[in-house]
């Protein structure tokens, strides 16, 4: 190390520090052309690190370094349109409720429609069974009883209200299903309504 202080001009003293092939700790006051893409770090004169360099990473290291980059950046971009659309529906809401009751109004409003759509739909279906039960204990009786083809109006009859009470009870389905949503929704918007309105108070 006292060799250093001999060195002059704007390099003086300044020495490479790497570790070879075999392990070793190596110095010099030139880095090998080997080493360059190679760990190694430069030490001024009084021996101290003033820069390190780590060693080039693989075509493999590069690749797996560009995709943790591009998804942390999907991650980090979806991450914002999340909150952008949460910052648009809280908007929505305050703009949409005054309060608590005019929530629970809208909501009984959209119940009501939607129940009475229920009842007519479930009248229709009750109606279409018991006009499917007579046709089809008509075609027993007359005919598959006694080893008997359906005459073709009866079988039609048959299939056009079995076909009905498939549709009707498709409809009643997707009129229940639609009522849950509307409920699991409210139990949403009243929660985030609250706590909205609870950070604007602070």
């Amino acid at each position: 190390m006292a060799l250093l202080g001999l060195s002059t001009g704007t390099d003086a003293g300044k020495l490479y520090k790497w570790i070879d092939e075999n392990g070793n700790v190596r110095y010099s006051d030139r880095l090998p052309p080997t080493q360059v893409r190679q760990a190694h770090e430069i030490l001024n004169s009084q021996g101290i690190v003033i820069s390190k360099t780590d060693a080039a990473k693989t075509e493999a290291e590069l690749i797996i370094a560009r995709k943790i980059q591009e998804d942390l950046e999907a991650r980090l971009a979806e991450e914002k349109r999340i909150k952008a659309k949460q910052f648009h529906e809280d908007q929505v809401l305050l703009l949409t409720f005054s309060s608590e009751e005019e929530m629970d109004r809208v909501r009984d409003n959209r119940l009501n429609v939607l129940d009475a759509v229920i009842e007519l739909i479930k009248k229709s279906l009750g109606t279409t069974i018991e006009k499917l039960i007579g046709l089809e204990d008509t075609a027993v009786k007359l005919y598959i009883s006694i080893d008997k083809e359906i005459p073709g109006g009866l079988a039609q009859n048959i299939e056009f209200f079995t076909r009905k009470k498939e549709i009707r009870e498709q409809q009643l389905d997707l009129k229940e299903t639609e009522k849950r949503k509307i409920l699991r929704q409210y139990r949403i918007d009243l929660a985030r309504f609250r706590y909205l309105k609870a950070v604007q108070l602070n």
